[in-house]
């Protein structure tokens, strides 16, 4: 793992600051597989107390069951409320969840190689070298998190086989042991490498004003677009500036279905159908993940505001065939507009984004335009 450098007399410098939304949106990435491992756990638990009449692993079936779901509501939650909370906050909400589980999995084998079922010691087994490999996979952008998963997870099962009576069960905890360590050396080297990528990319970017997978602008250029529009007085009387702030609808699941490459693919197509169809003088951005931002200078009425809205969500949710793949996902819209040249270009995307939040909780493919006076969002 990168530690920050300190040095006397200066503040540590955060050297993830650029890319810790990317971070934290990996983190997220893959919890449709956190939460299936959750209830197949809890199935798996439920088949053994029912088989040995164990009332502990009935237990443990609940309990994986309340963590699935835990995990399920987090998750609903970053994608929705994401710009209401800081990113530590977020990863502080996904931590919880993966220590929880991770206690989970320590105790279900530290109960089952004590004094459990004999028929459940191979599902505990093979439950915990799963749940390691998958650790690796999803954790690694969490190295101090993943870290202590694994720790949780995989001590107890070492230290109750190391006091079992046969040698068998000794050389299974030795296995264990090395498996853990490689396993810590694996989540380290994942991170500098995934450290190493994103920064490089975020660095490219920012020099080039463009998102690196899709060609559009990025928020870096979307502010100094708005700070032109509002600060050199380029929006003249009588006319506004409208902010669209875009999520894609079922992204998150194709994504998951048919593989990051079909949803870059996507991602990709989505800008072409944007720039196909926008104003000459508008501009399309990439904000990060599935949300896209249209700046819309120049308007005359904010119905033309919403004309453009409207044409956006029907175009998106049109189907896409990329990669062999039909795919149909949406895109709901948030709206907010504003004449008012000594507002700032953050509280009107800010306004756009509590707009959006409206569209969701109403139902997805719709258009909201905010109703929330600008000074208001701040």
């Amino acid at each position: 793992m990168i530690l920050p450098h300190f040095s006397k007399g200066r503040p540590a410098v955060d050297k993830e600051a650029p890319i810790r939304a990317e971070l934290i949106d990996l983190l997220y990435a893959s919890t449709f597989n956190v939460v299936f491992i959750g209830f197949a756990a809890a199935f798996f638990c439920s088949l053994i107390a029912r088989k040995a009449d164990d009332d502990v692993f009935a237990a443990f079936a609940v309990i994986a069951l309340l963590i699935a779901a835990l995990r399920f509501v987090i998750d609903r939650a970053y994608k929705y409320f994401r710009e209401r909370h800081t990113t530590r906050f977020w990863e502080a909400a996904h931590s919880a969840g993966s220590l929880l589980f991770s206690i989970l999995v320590g105790a279900i084998g530290t109960y089952t190689f004590w004094r459990g079922p004999e028929e459940a010691q191979l599902f505990s087994a093979v439950f915990l070298v799963s749940y390691c490999t998958g650790i690796v996979t999803r954790l690694a952008v969490r190295p101090i998190l993943a870290i202590a998963c694994i720790k949780i997870a995989t001590l107890p099962y070492i230290v109750v086989l190391l006091f079992h009576a046969l040698f068998l069960y000794k050389m299974l905890a030795l296995f264990l042991l090395m498996m853990s360590l490689a396993s810590l050396q694996l989540i380290r080297t994942s991170y500098r490498l995934t450290f190493d990528v994103l920064i490089t990319r975020a660095e490219l970017a920012a020099l080039a004003g463009s998102d690196p997978l899709t060609g559009l602008a990025n928020r870096f250029t979307v502010d100094q677009q708005l700070q032109r529009l509002f600060l050199g007085q380029q929006v003249r009387p009588g006319q506004a500036v409208a902010v669209h702030f875009i999520d894609l609808d079922h992204f998150k699941a194709a994504n998951d279905t048919f593989g990051h490459a079909v949803g870059d693919a996507i991602l990709v197509e989505v800008a072409r159908r944007l720039n196909d169809m926008l104003p000459a003088d508008a501009i399309a951005a990439r904000r990060g993940g599935d949300e896209f931002l249209v700046i819309q200078p120049h308007l005359e009425a904010s119905l033309d505001a919403v004309r453009l809205a409207k044409r956006i969500t029907a175009s998106l949710s049109q189907p896409y065939a990329v990669m062999g793949q039909e795919v149909t996902i949406g895109a709901s819209v948030g709206v907010a507009a504003t004449d008012n040249t000594q507002e700032t270009p953050q509280r009107l995307i800010v306004a756009a984004d509590h707009a959006l939040y409206e569209a969701k909780r109403k139902g997805r493919g719709l258009v909201e335009f905010s109703k929330v006076a600008i000074q208001q969002v701040a």
